[in-house]
This record gives C-alpha cells, sequence and structure tokens, in this order.
C-alpha cells in the first residue's frame, strides 16, 4: 500500500470551486489537446527570453536533447523541437501540444550541480527524456491545471494561500502521480538508450531528484520552489527513486537480451525482451524481439527447405547505447531451442508461427516510432523469407526513405530485386548490380555485400567480376566460409 500523508484542508468557497475544476480537468480524456496561449510556443517565446545559443549550457542541452529524441518513441505530429528560456526557474520544463519542450536557464543549472560531467549529463538527459515521453503519450494534464489554476494569481495573499491548497490536492492526485511516474520511468529508458549512464544517478543522486521534484510538482508557484522536505516532496521523490530503481532494473534485462541474441541464446533473448516489454514497451524491445523469432523462423525454414539461395541478408539490433550492430542471418546452434518447439509440429507450420510473430513485432516497433528505419529493414527480411520480394522491396524502400545512408537496406533491396526479378521472370539485373554497389560504396568493408555481389556475379556467369570481388572478400576473412560458394 502506498503511503498517503493525511492533510485537512479548509474549504473556501473559491476553493472548492478550483478543486472541482481541477478534479474535472485532470479526469479529461488523454487525447484532447489542450487550448489557450500557454500551450503554444509562441506565448513562451514572445514572453519570455531566450537562453542565448552561445551559451555553453544552451550547446549542451541541444546536443543531449538530439541524443535522446533519436532515442524515444515517436507518434505521428510535430517533430519535438527544444526552448531554453533564459528563466531561473518556472516553469522549469515542459512539453507542449505543437512538439515544443522548454528548458529553463535554472534546470539546467540543477543538473550542473551534479558532481562530475557525465552525471550532470545523465540528470539533463532524464528531464529530456520524461518531458519527451509526455509528448509520445500525448499527455498535457498540466495545461488542464495551470488554465484554471494560475501561478501569476499568487500575488494576492488570499488567493496565494488558496492557490497553495489546491496545488496540495493536485499533487495527491492518483491519475497525476501515475503520469509523472510513467513519465519518470520512460525519461530513464529514453536516457538509457541514448547512451547516458541514468542508472549511476539513480543509484547515488538522491539528492538530484528530491530537488528536482521539489522543482516541478504540481505544488510550485511562480519562481519559487517547495522545500525539499516538504512531506509530499519526500513521498513523491522517495516513490521516484524505487520506480527508476525497478527501471534501471528492467533495462540490465533489456541488455541481457541483446547478449543472449548475439551470442545465439534466443530462448534466453525471448524471455529477457519479453520481460522487458511486460513493463515498458519500447520500439527497441519489440524491434529485437522481432529478430529472435526471425531467426527461429529461418532456423525452420532451412530444415524445411535446405537448398535455399545462399545471399546474406542483413539485421539490425537495437543494442541500450542506441548503436546499431549489424548481424548477417546465419545458421547458430539451436539445441536449446528445439528442444521447446513440439514434435508434432512440422518444420512448415512452425516457420509461417514464427515469421508472423516476427512480423508482429517488427509493425510494433515502427508503429512506435514511425521514423524507425531498421523496424523496416527487418520487416523486409521476413517478406524475403516468405518469398514475398514485392513486399520486401517495398519496406526497404521505406527503410531507405528514412535513412538514405541504410548500407543494410541497399544490399537486402538488391538480393530482393533478383528474386523478384526471377519470380516475375523479368530482368532486375541492373536494380540488383546498383543496389549491391551502393551498399559496397558505403561500407567498403561491408561483407555480405561483397559475397552477395559475387554471388550474383556467379549466377550470371561474370567470371572476371566474380573473381574481382571473391579476392576482396578473401582479403577481409581469409578463413571465411562463403568463399566455397563462389567457386
Amino acid at each position: 500500500m502506498t503511503y498517503r500523508p493525511s492533510i485537512l484542508f479548509t474549504v473556501t468557497p473559491v476553493l472548492a470551486s478550483l478543486v472541482i475544476l481541477f478534479s474535472v480537468t485532470v479526469s479529461a480524456d488523454s487525447s484532447v489537446t489542450p487550448s489557450g496561449p500557454l500551450s503554444k510556443r509562441d506565448y513562451w517565446i514572445s514572453q519570455k527570453k531566450l537562453l542565448d545559443k552561445n551559451d555553453a549550457r544552451s550547446t549542451l542541452a541541444h546536443k543531449i536533447f538530439a541524443d535522446v529524441l533519436a532515442a524515444a518513441d515517436r507518434r505521428p505530429g510535430p517533430i519535438p523541437e527544444l526552448f531554453i528560456l533564459d528563466e531561473e526557474g518556472y516553469p522549469w520544463a515542459r512539453s507542449l501540444p505543437d512538439g515544443t519542450i522548454i528548458l529553463t536557464r535554472g534546470a539546467i543549472d540543477i543538473c550542473l550541480k551534479a558532481k562530475s560531467s557525465d552525471n550532470a549529463k545523465a540528470r539533463l538527459a532524464f528531464i529530456i527524456g520524461h518531458e519527451l515521453s509526455h509528448q509520445v503519450n500525448g499527455d498535457f494534464w498540466h495545461f488542464f491545471f495551470y488554465q484554471g489554476v494560475r501561478p501569476e494569481l499568487a500575488k494576492d495573499p488570499d488567493m496565494k494561500k488558496t492557490l497553495e491548497q489546491v496545488m496540495e490536492i493536485a499533487l495527491l492526485t492518483d491519475q497525476v502521480i501515475t503520469k509523472e511516474l510513467k513519465a519518470d520511468q520512460y525519461g530513464v529508458i529514453y536516457a538509457s538508450q541514448a547512451g547516458y549512464n541514468v542508472r549511476r544517478i539513480v543509484d547515488t543522486d538522491v539528492n538530484f531528484f528530491r530537488e528536482w521534484t521539489a522543482a516541478t510538482s504540481p505544488a510550485l508557484l511562480k519562481g519559487a520552489m517547495l522545500d525539499v522536505n516538504h512531506p509530499q516532496i519526500e513521498q513523491r521523490s522517495a516513490t521516484v527513486l524505487i520506480t527508476l530503481k525497478k527501471v534501471s532494473e528492467k533495462v540490465k534485462v533489456f541488455d541481457k537480451g541483446v547478449e543472449a541474441y548475439k551470442r545465439g541464446g534466443y530462448v534466453f533473448a525471448k524471455s529477457y525482451f519479453e520481460d522487458f516489454l511486460s513493463v515498458y514497451q519500447s520500439r527497441e524491445a519489440y524491434n529485437n524481439l522481432g529478430l529472435v523469432y526471425y531467426q527461429m523462423a529461418a532456423d525452420q525454414l532451412d530444415k524445411w527447405k535446405p537448398d535455399r539461395p545462399a545471399f546474406r541478408l542483413s539485421l539490425i539490433i537495437d543494442a541500450d547505447t542506441r548503436a546499431k550492430k549489424t548481424l548477417s542471418f546465419r545458421k547458430q546452434a539451436q539445441s536449446s531451442l528445439a528442444r521447446t518447439m513440439m514434435k508434432s509440429e512440422s518444420h512448415e507450420s512452425r516457420f509461417i508461427k514464427y515469421a508472423n510473430t516476427a512480423s508482429k513485432y517488427f509493425r510494433e516497433a515502427a508503429e512506435r516510432d514511425h521514423t524507425y528505419s531498421p523496424a523496416h529493414n527487418n520487416l523486409a527480411c521476413v517478406h524475403f523469407l516468405k518469398s514475398e520480394y514485392s513486399s520486401a522491396v517495398g519496406e526497404l524502400d521505406l527503410s531507405l526513405t528514412l535513412n538514405p545512408e541504410n548500407a543494410e537496406a541497399y544490399n537486402n533491396r538488391g538480393v530482393a530485386y533478383l528474386q523478384m526479378g526471377r519470380k516475375i521472370k523479368v530482368n532486375l539485373n541492373e536494380k540488383v548490380e546498383a543496389d549491391l554497389e551502393k551498399a559496397i560504396e558505403l561500407k567498403p568493408d561491408y561483407v555480405d555485400a561483397i559475397f552477395n555481389i559475387a554471388y550474383f556475379y556467379k549466377l550470371n556467369d561474370k567470371v572476371k567480376k566474380k573473381n574481382l570481388y571473391a579476392k576482396r572478400l578473401a582479403e577481409l576473412d581469409p578463413g571465411s566460409r562463403l568463399l566455397r560458394a563462389l567457386r
């Protein structure tokens, strides 16, 4: 049971009306977009001074914002953009419905109080991740609140007392606490996936969370913070720390899933990613779980149709640092996997089941972020396994639109064009050659693409060109088993 301190309020007519207003507004459907000047970027940049772009704090914040934005989920709508106000305090950090993320100089200064540069960056990454989570979830509860309860009304002593009471009620409102804790959770995940060591500040930086909770509490007044020893602040900061430590442990589970996948331990990887997704739904986890099912499907396809073409498809797995590690489609030890399968199922039925499940997870990853190129690349690989070559080309076209420098997608599309041409009896060799050459241009040491173009030339009896790329492959990987397929 969550401890919640009891507070006795004297209800005045003004207070009663404000409480009713707040109870109605925070219960509003999350799909309702708030309106009014405070919800617009123009209000803040016209009424407030922006921090000088040459200020080192601005440079740092924009760098971290770009990193965390790249790691965060995205929904259709405005692309988030950061604006930094030259203000000591209020509004500290704010997510606007038009895609704007506002930080103040004071918010950055709180982060810079950390004992080390890495901790300062992790603090700021967490705050930015928190605000981006509100964007992803369309969650703008604070606007419904502030439209009825404006901090600037606190100039009158009686109104100030009333506002303080209403804001303390806000602090204890279940929906508000739930939304803020959820944003805290995703703040840790997004910052971690962007490469910032948030775990360290979760474990050791208690004072930061107390101070930040006080600064951003619904009980704040303009330009001021509650005392960090305020009972509600103590409660929320303690709850935040407990929650964030739980998130930190789940991020470790995600890491274990990545390592298990790279070792070929797909059963273990599947368990780790499912554990992570049971609490936190991120595009990376959906993508990586899709890869597990892809490998399970590919294993069954090898057993069902062992004489398939030798072309190499490239998959993209996301690690917690957002570093894209290209893993080739390889047959790996599957003994533990085989023990989990029902003997009554045929290789064909297992292949279909696993391929469809992989597709489902890749689509979910793409739905979490419509700009997420790896999910479309990986979904194309599933289409390829199912001999749906035109669908594979379509997904790869989209992947390349999102990331024109994606060598893996060029490699895969070249192979898909070749198989599609054979299937529909149309010569697409120029497209095949162009895409494979482009993949190698982008990554000169790209073994899979070099093998694929050599194998393509072998199939087309272009011996000199085949030998040229075979020699290049031998120089890059002298002991490669792929060389046998080119003889």
